[in-house]
């Protein structure tokens, strides 16, 4: 897929209230698009599950697995996908596809393959990379601020990881460090705030690049907890409270009914498994035992078998 289309759904100021024919023509004509990066994430966890004993495909052995997640990639980036027209709604489709596949090939970048197939994998990653960049250096905008910024810089982060290319880290870490700045001295985030009925979803949403780019600092030595008074720790404390209940927050910080599944899905705690991982909680590991897998393919696919810890509680 070239050029990546879509079309924008939401039909109010807040862009919290969807149109559900706008909405279907959207998950229509990305339906190509999404259906690539589930294969390619899939193939790559079901690389990761094979290689630390978990159940895959027997028909297929586990150099198979990687394999095939990077001939897929080789030729998406040999056809130059994702490099053609792109309008509102495709530029942040192509963000977040760019974060999926780069975090699905730091999974298999050790697996046998071509250096010819790695070298073009990489090239076209960058070259994706700087499609996406130049939309979050305009500070006036809201997605240069918002949760758009955070899974642009969790893509690049990536990018920059798997090219070993320290200058899209770095940028990268700087977009969550605008969000962590933002953080106020209640967990929440402004921009997220102003979504109505969608303000706890979006918290949500936007805790889950937060938390990924955090890890991917940590690794390399930058700790992004620790900014802004431990600010992360606020977000995901409102968050957890949020999930826990929606009503009580809602009340506490006035913001009126939300939209939020209960107890919390496996799609609300791709965050939660490298959080808990590293700063264990009951609550986390109760909703983590009963959710899991938890697969989030925006944030690079099945996060418990990346992050999940054994359930010995503190």
């Amino acid at each position: 897929m070239v050029d990546v289309e879509g079309v924008s759904f939401y039909v109010d100021p807040a862009r919290s209230v969807a149109d559900p024919e706008l909405e279907r023509r959207n998950r229509e004509a990305l339906e190509p698009l999404r259906a690539f990066v589930r294969a390619v994430v899939g193939l790559a966890d079901a690389w990761i599950t094979s290689e630390t004993g978990g159940s895959s495909d027997p028909a297929l052995a586990d150099a198979a697995l990687a394999g095939a997640a990077i001939d897929a990639l080789a030729r998406w980036a040999e056809a130059g996908a994702l490099l053609g027209a792109v309008n509102h709604q495709g530029a942040y489709e192509r963000e977040w596809s760019l974060g999926s596949l780069a975090l699905a090939y730091l999974k298999v970048r050790q697996a046998p393959a071509s250096l010819d197939s790695r070298k073009a994998i990489q090239a076209w990653f960058r070259a994706i990379a700087a499609r996406v960049e130049p939309d979050y250096e305009r500070p006036g905008l809201k997605s240069s601020a918002n949760n758009h910024a955070y899974f642009a810089g969790m893509a690049l982060a990536a990018v920059g990881i798997a090219s070993d290319d320290r200058r899209l880290l770095d940028w990268g870490i700087a977009r969550a460090r605008i969000g962590i700045a933002q953080i106020d001295a209640v967990g929440c985030l402004p921009l997220e705030r102003a979504r109505g009925r969608l303000a706890l979803h979006y918290h949500v949403f936007a805790l889950g690049p937060l938390v990924m780019l955090a890890e991917m600092a940590m690794v390399n030595d930058i700790d992004l907890y620790v900014e802004n008074g431990g600010a992360l720790h606020r977000l995901a404390g409102l968050v957890m409270d949020g999930l826990a209940d929606p009503a009580e927050l809602s009340r506490r910080l006035e913001l009126g009914p939300q939209e939020i599944p209960r107890p919390p899905a496996a799609g609300a705690l791709g965050w939660a498994e490298p959080y808990h991982a590293r700063f264990p909680d009951r609550r986390l590991g109760a909703w983590l035992g009963a959710a899991r897998p938890v697969v989030d393919v925006r944030l690079g696919g099945d996060m418990t078998a990346a992050f999940g810890r054994p359930e010995a509680e503190p």
